[in-house]
């Protein structure tokens, strides 16, 4: 066989953006021209890789022609293989693009699977990968299909789609791949977040940062106590996101059941008022630069109980304690902190909306009490999202919400996280958004 010109490789000068697009076998594979010249005109090199189901929908010329590179579409080509081309194809994007992504194609990714070239440039590669799903209704709504999804969505996948509409099967509902110009769009929109991710990396460089994660506890007596649903998995997400930009910091952790990030500290903690002064200490120990408060603090404080109530007591016992609100950890940390060249702080606000109501009026009542909040703790900045809905806030992989910023005039900015996404991924738009929010002047 005779050698086929090779792929652009990692050091590629062309300072276009690149993008793999994989192309697996359902009906939506005729649109893969046109996406590939939409993507192009947009300004992105793009590589195609089909699936041998894929081959049967359109053709490698035709992608060949418009992408202007050859397409690969064997795991085994040794034109390709003696360099190890699929690691090569894997490390070579900025973004992968399946689309259509296929409910074969997801199930195999799912299950970490390297079958043919495709699933293994999945398999192998450290880029972001954006799916356009396309496939039948049912197989759509199967719970084997949504479990795949949730599995990718939690590695940080992003998934465009699918639109509603008359499918090739006759069938008419979700399944139809969402149209070329929307998921382009989708596309240069996750490359500009990268874009700004990448340049916040100096913003962070050797700044310490102090982040609180997981929920506290109030003690009713020595063995129970009133906590809430916080796993944790924000604050460490970001607490590690920070780390591997360069910051100092410093985790201090409720009683949860996570890693610590690599290179971070971590001081461990029970009841609000020892997370309280845990934080004190950790920006009284050096020029601290940012402080997010993102652990889930109890409401409610109660002198405990001395000794384990036996259950015939319990009742009885807890209507006769007196109750009282429990510290509010953020707003006495700004309170103590007012210098000029005190801490930013960044708190979290997790809140219900009613159901039933339309996406904007969710997205003012969500903006109106984020507001609120951000006037009343006096921070710098606030990330607010809904509660009680699948893929967002406690217990969930993925989160999604907006992040407010005041200025020192007092203006307030709004910015929207966009569909939920893996929790990791959130944190490093989160620090790209606030560095550039709270230390505009600072440079990669």
């Amino acid at each position: 066989m005779a050698e086929t010109p090779s792929v652009a490789v990692p050091g590629d000068r062309s300072g276009r953006r690149r993008v793999l697009l994989i192309v697996a076998g359902g009906i939506a594979a005729y649109k893969a021209p046109e996406l590939v010249r939409a993507l192009i005109a947009a300004g992105c090199a793009v590589q195609v890789v089909l699936t041998p189901a894929a081959r049967a929908f359109v053709s490698e010329l035709s992608l060949a022609v418009v992408s202007t590179r050859p397409v690969r579409s064997s795991l085994l080509d040794p034109a390709e293989e003696g360099r190890v081309g699929h690691i090569e194809l894997a490390d070579w994007p900025d973004l992968v693009l399946v689309a259509p992504g296929t409910a074969d194609l997801l199930a195999r990714a799912a299950a970490g699977l390297a079958d043919d070239l495709a699933a293994t440039v999945l398999l192998a590669t450290r880029a972001p990968v954006m799916w356009a799903p396309a496939m039948n209704t049912n197989m759509w709504q199967h719970p084997a299909t949504q479990h795949n999804l949730a599995t990718l969505r939690a590695r940080g996948a992003d998934f465009v789609g699918p639109d509603r509409g008359s499918l090739a099967c006759g069938w008419i509902g979700e399944g139809r791949m969402i149209d070329p110009a929307q998921l382009v769009a989708a596309a240069l929109e996750r490359l500009d977040h990268l874009a700004q991710e990448t340049a916040s990396a100096g913003a962070w460089s050797g700044r310490r940062v102090v982040v609180s994660a997981g929920p506290t506890r109030t003690y009713i007596d020595q063995v129970r106590f009133i906590a809430n649903a916080s796993t944790g998995a924000m604050g460490f997400a970001l607490a590690g996101a920070a780390r591997a930009l360069g910051a100092d910091v410093t985790l201090v952790a409720g009683p949860v059941e996570l890693a610590t990030p690599p290179g971070v500290r971590r001081v461990d903690v029970e009841t609000a008022a020892q997370m309280h002064a845990a934080i004190e200490a950790a920006i009284v120990e050096g020029p601290t630069d940012l402080v997010a408060m993102v652990a889930a603090v109890s409401d409610l404080d109660v002198d405990p109980v001395p000794d384990k109530l036996e259950k015939a007591a319990l009742l009885p016992a807890l209507a006769g304690l007196r109750w009282r609100v429990g510290v509010d950890i953020l707003a006495a940390l700004t309170a103590r902190h007012t210098a000029a060249d005190r801490p930013r702080f960044l708190g979290f606000a997790a809140q219900t909306v009613a159901d039933g109501l339309d996406a904007q009026t969710v997205e003012a009542e969500l903006l109106r009490l984020a507001r609120l909040k951000l006037i009343a703790k006096r921070v710098d900045a606030l990330f607010v999202n809904r509660v009680g809905v699948p893929g967002l806030g406690f217990a969930s992989p993925t989160n999604a919400g907006y992040l407010l910023t005041r200025d020192p005039s007092g203006a307030i900015a709004v910015d929207p996280s966009g569909p939920p996404v893996a929790k990791d991924r959130l944190a490093g738009w989160l620090l790209a958004r606030l560095s550039a929010a709270l230390w505009p002047g600072a440079s990669a």
